[in-house]
Order: C-alpha cells, then structure tokens, then sequence
C-alpha cells in the first residue's frame, strides 16, 4: 500500500547529520533556517536527486548509457519518494507570463497528453463524446426538412498560414468546382488571393444538395467524400429560411463528426489538438 508520506532517514549530505525526517504528500512545503543550515542539502541534493537516480535506474540499459551514472545521496533511506522535477530559485526569463509548466517543459507533454488520451464529454449533458458512424450521419442530414438546400464541405486547411495556389489547383483537378475560404464562397478556377503571413481556413465543397425522398444514393456519396478529406468530419451549410431559425439547423452551419459526437444531445464536435489546451 502506498504510503501517504515521505521519509527520509539518516541523511548526512554536506551540513546534514543524520537528519531524520517526514513529509505530507501532497502539501506545499516550504524549508526555511539560516544560511548553512542545509535546506538545499535536502531539498536538492538529498530529495531531488535520489528521485532522479530512481528515475534513471528506471530507465533502459540503451537510454542510461547516454545519462550518466548517478550517486546515490549518503542517507540511509528514502521511502515515498517518486520521480522529482527541480526548479531553481533564479527566474529562467522577464517574461511575467512563465509557469512552473513552461519553465521545466512539462506544459508541452500535458498538451499532448489531455489531446491524445484524454476523454472528452459534452458541454451540454456531460455524457461521453463516442464516434457515430456513416449511416447515422446520412440519416442526421436527411431527416432535414424537406426542400431545404444544403451544401456539404470538407474543411481541407483550419487556420493555418500560406498562399494555397498549388492547393487551389489540385482541387481543380480533382473536379471541385467550388470552395469556401475564410467563409467566402468562391469558384476554384479563380480563387481569391490570400496574404501568405495569415492564418486562413478553406472548405471544399463536395456538392449542393435539396432534401427530397430521393437524395439517398448521392448524399451517401457526397458524406463519403466529405469524410474521407475532412479526416472524419464534415460541414453542412443549410440554406438559412424563418423555419431553421430554432432549428438543429440554426446557425447555418452544422458540424457532423464520425469521431466525436455526443449520442444525447446530437452535438458534433473538433477532434482535440494540443493546441486546445493552451494557458494563453
């Protein structure tokens, strides 16, 4: 059973002599006492540099040999102890802005780690985010009014910088007529020119539709499309009439995932990024 505490026992690194002691986990502990008193003794090179020693001992015989040996700090026991991290007193920078996270570097890992591994949950009812798959899509889009337009895209570039011609091109190619850039409908064979320093975001739209009775065949197509160039989301741009307003369809954009989509409340939603999860 893990212990709830930290201790050590006979330390004796540099003014230490055979300080016994025990520490709280998770508390804020500060270690005060003149200078000589052998607070950084403990805290640095008794505490701190045996949870690295552990650390490394940890590690493979391959990674070690690029590491180093490291002492063992004379104390006769450490128990509690898990890997440490040491921040040092002086400020790395002027910028008011650092964080313990920016500053030892584990803000970059916590990004990845909330984007990748975590479990994302709705806004709305705080159910579980899940996948929905093709055909409940198809059937989301179809279960439309009647005589509604719509127009399906795939979001090919999200806010990201550069010119995009050779993009604007091979869509051509491909036989897309039409794009959306920064939320300006226009036709690919002459796309409006975009300043190369901005941040920019282009859909493709992968065709126009009229809800009717008979769209199964070719809105099956154009969701199949739109997924796989949207990497598994798609936008349904639905003609805004007085009927939509309080609509599913409000707003004129709907969001439709095959990754991430709440089963309750029929919410759709971004893929998370490590760029979500910035303190700025």
């Amino acid at each position: 059973m893990e212990s709830g505490s930290l201790r050590v026992r006979g330390a004796r690194v540099h003014n230490l002599k055979n300080v016994d002691l025990e520490l709280p986990k998770n508390r804020l502990i500060c270690f005060t006492g003149v200078s000589g008193s052998g607070k950084s003794s403990m805290a640095f090179d008794t505490l701190y540099a045996e949870g690295q020693r552990r650390y490394v001992a940890s590690l493979s015989a391959y990674a070690r040999q690029f590491l180093g040996q490291m002492e063992k700090p004379d104390v006769d026991q450490i128990s509690g102890l898990a890997p440490t991290i040491s921040i040092s007193q002086k400020t790395g920078g002027a910028n008011p802005r650092s964080t313990v996270g920016t500053i030892t570097e584990v803000y970059d890992y916590l990004r990845v780690l909330f984007a990748r591994c975590g479990t994302p949950h709705c806004v709305e009812c705080g159910g579980e985010i899940v996948a929905q798959t093709r055909d409940q899509i198809v059937g989301r889009i179809a279960a439309l009014p009647e005589g509604r337009r719509i127009q399906i895209l795939a979001s090919v570039v999200e806010n990201r910088r550069g010119e995009y011609h050779d993009l604007f091109e091979e869509l051509l190619r491909d036989g897309y007529l039409r794009a959306r850039v920064d939320g300006q409908l226009c036709t690919l064979n002459s796309p409006p020119e975009l300043d190369r320093y901005s941040r920019h975001t282009i859909e493709v739209v992968i065709d126009r539709l009229v809800i009717k009775p008979s769209i199964g065949p070719r809105l099956e197509e154009a969701v199949d499309g739109a997924l796989r160039m949207g990497d598994g989301s798609l936008i349904v741009q639905v003609e805004e009439t007085e009927e939509s307003a309080a609509g599913p369809d409000a707003g004129n954009d709907w969001l439709l995932s095959a990754n991430f989509d709440c089963p309750s409340c029929g919410i759709s939603y971004q893929e998370p990024t490590p760029q979500m999860f910035s303190f700025n």
